[in-house]
Order: C-alpha cells, then structure tokens, then sequence
C-alpha cells in the first residue's frame, strides 16, 4: 500500500534531483554566457573596424532579405535552449566551409570550432522536452533554414571577403541574441525552482 509518507518522500527525492539537475544546468548557463561573450570579442577581434567599400552594397542588400527569424516562439525557456542550441551548432558547420578569404589563423578556428561544439553538446544535456515536439522541432527547422541561406549565399558568392564579412556580420548578431536570451532561461528556472519548493510545503503541512 502507498502511503502518505512514502509519497513525500518520493516527491521530495524527485524535486531534489530536478533541482541539482536545474543547478547544473545554471552552472553550465553561467559559463554559456562567459563562452558566448568569449566568442563576441573574437569575432569583433577579427572582423574589420569599418565595413570595406567594396563590400558596402552587398552587406545592405544581403541584410534586407535575410535575418535571424524574427517570429521564434522563445517565450518559454525550454525553446529559448533549443534555439540558442541549434544556432551554436549551425555556427559551427559554417565556419567549416572554405574559409581563406577569411583571414583566420588555423589555430583560431580550430579553438573557435571546439569552443561552439562542446557549447552545443553540454547545452544538449539541459533540454528536457521531447526532440519530437511539434514547437521544439519548428524551432530547430526555422533556425535551420536562416543559416541555410547564409550557406547558399557563401557559396553564390564563392567564398569571397565581402561574403565572409556578411557572415561574421551576421553571426555576431546571433550571439549579441544568445546574449539576451540566457538571462530569461535563468529567471525561468528559478522561478521553477520556487514553485517546488512551495509545493513540497503544502504537501508536508
């Protein structure tokens, strides 16, 4: 027979993983944004002060057409994960393609590619929504199909500078997003947090 004080014990022993997973991801979030703002200051480290003039038009007219999905649901924070998820990742396949008219020292990239790849993976280990969720997987494909147009316009453009200086241009504002979006998956897993406590409370009393 389940009793009253097996199930408390059961709901506090449940909560108490959920909170040491919730503070390990925190923990992990934390270093997130350490690693997010690592990444701004490379990149402002490598990209030109000014934009080159032979590059001006082409950054312009790029700009107006394609931008980072302005219509992502990240209101809640488990899509704000997958999408900051998917975009560390994505970056990290296009600064895998030709990448000389870049200007890149080798030891740069390859620092930067493992940088956004253990980002990725350790960021994976605090998704707790099914990858097969309608919302989790539009998420992933919006966010897909933007970097799928800078890739189509890599390659339109050869690889050339200008292109690359598009690219950078753009990536950096995907991570000054990332920036904006850690403070509210932070907030809402306090707010969880909070919630379960209280809850434990009310059962107990």
């Amino acid at each position: 027979m389940v009793t009253k004080g097996w199930l408390l014990h059961s709901v506090v022993a449940m909560v108490l993983i959920i909170e040491v997973f919730s503070q390990d991801c925190g923990q992990f979030l934390t270093r997130l944004r350490q690693a997010n703002k690592a990444n701004l200051e490379l990149l402002n480290s490598k990209m030109n002060s000014t934009i080159p003039q032979q590059c001006i038009e082409d950054v312009f007219s790029f700009s107006l057409k394609n931008k980072l999905p302005s219509n992502l649901d990240v209101s809640e924070a488990e899509n704000a994960k997958v999408a900051i998820q998917e975009v560390l990742q994505q970056t990290g396949h296009i600064f895998r393609q030709n990448c000389t008219e870049m200007l890149w020292d080798e030891d740069f990239l390859r620092a930067f590619h493992a940088g956004l790849d253990q980002q990725s993976e350790n960021l994976k280990s605090c998704l707790s929504a099914s990858p097969r969720s309608q919302r989790i997987q539009l998420t992933r494909l919006r966010v897909k199909r933007y970097f799928r147009s800078l890739n189509d316009f890599l390659k339109e453009k050869e690889y050339n500078r200008c292109a690359w200086e598009i690219i950078q241009i753009q990536v950096k504002q995907c991570f000054l997003w990332i920036e904006n979006l850690i403070p509210m998956i932070r907030n809402e897993g306090t707010y969880f947090a909070q919630y379960q406590t209280a809850a434990i409370q009310n059962l107990i009393a």
